[in-house]
């Protein structure tokens, strides 16, 4: 009888670690994917406000910058600069002129987290208004 139970509470043991598994497996997935989410809110708003900051001189050199902001943090990045997010390019970054306002939005990006993908179309989405003011402005 004693070692009846012995096996029962081996099987009992492994139910209870496979479920603690993937319970542990996907709290890491939801926490990794709002870490990552909150990383890309935060860029996407640097740059959002970062493009409502410059002069309307040469559009093109604007969005390149503004998208160098968002994917790298800086507006014009060395070399081997890494992405702020991992599979963040400057192909996923849009930024929409309008007059008043610019508006920086993240286009055909995807979280890839452990075991799942979240695709991010049009998410996060920031617009600042456009200030009479550069770059070198001070910030409020």
């Amino acid at each position: 009888m004693r070692h009846a139970e012995r096996g029962n509470s081996l099987i009992e043991f492994a139910v209870s670690l496979a479920l603690l598994a993937v319970m542990f497996a996907g709290i890491f997935e939801i926490g990794y994917s709002f870490y990552t989410y909150a990383a890309l809110q935060n860029a996407v708003r640097a740059g959002a406000r970062y493009a409502a900051l410059q002069p309307a001189a040469d559009p093109a050199e604007v969005a390149k910058a503004v998208r160098n902001m968002v994917v790298y943090g800086d507006p014009a990045p060395p070399d081997r600069a890494k992405p702020l997010v991992s599979g963040l390019s400057t192909v996923h970054v849009e930024l929409i002129d309008v007059p008043g306002a610019r508006t920086v939005a993240l286009r055909d990006f995807q979280i890839d987290a452990l075991f799942m993908k979240f695709r991010l179309d049009g998410r996060p989405t920031v617009t600042f208004p456009v200030t009479s003011g550069s770059a070198t402005g001070s910030s409020r």
